[in-house]
């Protein structure tokens, strides 16, 4: 069953569920752009795939 509540209703209880849900909704729109820019990122190299270099200002 679904229910419809008049986003004016001076009901503090319906008041406070439609503020709850535009938050909800905000924060599960933000989740979902988030992960599309990382998975549309490139993925960084792994250590193995340049090897391991030595850093110009180390010195054994």
């Amino acid at each position: 069953m679904v229910l419809f509540f008049a986003e004016d209703s001076q009901h503090p209880f319906i008041k406070r569920a439609m503020r709850n849900a535009r938050k909800v909704r905000k924060e599960l729109r933000e989740a979902e752009m988030a992960r599309l820019l990382v998975a549309d990122s490139p993925a960084a190299p792994s250590r193995s795939f340049g090897g391991r270099g030595r850093t110009a200002g180390r010195s054994d």
